[in-house]
Formats: C-alpha cells, structure tokens, sequence
C-alpha cells in the first residue's frame, strides 16, 4: 500500500470515528435544555454532517486499496500477520457501509432502529479491529525493516 493509500484509509477512518462517535454521544448520552428537541448539543447536526459527508471518502479508500492490498493479501498463502483482523474487517465493512446508506433514506422508525444498531455495532468492532490490525501490520513492517530481533549485545537473534 503506498503512503498516500495508507493516509487516506486511516484519516478517513479516524475522521468517521471521531465524528460517529461524537454524534452518538450527542444524541444518545447528553440531554438538553429542551425536553421537546431532538438536538441535545449545537454541535450536534454538524457532527452527523462530517460523518456523512466523510463517508464516501472512506468507501472510495476502501475501494481503493481493495485490489492491491485486501485481495492480494486474502489470496496469498504466506500472509499471515494480520490476515485475521483484515478478513474480519472486509466482513464488517458491509453491514457498516449499507446500514448508514439506508438510514438516510428509510423513514420507518422501527427500521432505522434496527439499521442504527447494525451500524453502530458494526463500526464500533470495525473500529477496534482496525487498531488492532494497524498494530499487527506495524509490528510486521517493523520486523520485516530489521530483518530480525535483536539481542540485548547487539547482535541479531533468529526468528
């Protein structure tokens, strides 16, 4: 994956976080001032707008590094680190992906229940997934950069 590849998929993945997660905090754990509004915070509809708005940019980043990196390495017999957490996440992405699509454009309220739980369900696991594979293909990049570990005099110690 090249370094423009690697900074698209993680700030578009951190910015849906970041924004996802405030959002949800705003509507569903704060309270207002209010008791007739839907909107607990002033930041709150713009927290759903960048969550929105950032979504295409994190499907098109997925798609982007899905021939050269997802497929490739699903495909390949001798990858290993990671390929857990990568297969897990490509399974998230769907229900993730088509369940915030649909809640913009479904009005039944006991759907878009359904769908909101999917998707926050879905984007919190893919979420901790997606550290989790970062760490794992960190430590991977790291190992392959040096060759091997090294012992406590300096010298290399075999795998």
């Amino acid at each position: 994956m090249s370094g423009l590849e690697r900074a698209l998929v993680n700030v578009s993945t951190w910015l849906m976080a970041l924004t996802g997660a405030a959002y949800f905090f705003m509507k569903y754990l704060m309270s207002g001032d209010d008791p007739f509004s839907v909107i607990h915070h002033p930041w709150q509809p713009h927290a759903l707008s960048l969550h929105v708005i950032a979504g295409p940019a994190a499907v098109f980043a997925l798609g982007l590094i899905a021939r050269d990196h997802i497929l490739a390495r699903i495909v390949e017999p001798r990858q290993r680190r990671g390929r857990a957490t990568g297969v897990v996440l490509v399974a998230l992405t769907m229900p993730m992906i088509i369940s915030g699509y649909l809640m913009q454009v479904l009005t039944d309220p006991a759907i878009k229940r359904v769908l909101m739980g999917v998707h926050v369900v879905s984007g919190a696991l893919y979420i901790v997934l997606f550290a989790g594979h970062l760490v794992a293909s960190m430590s991977a990049r790291n190992g392959a950069k040096g060759g091997g570990r090294r012992a406590a005099n300096g010298g290399i110690v075999p795998p």
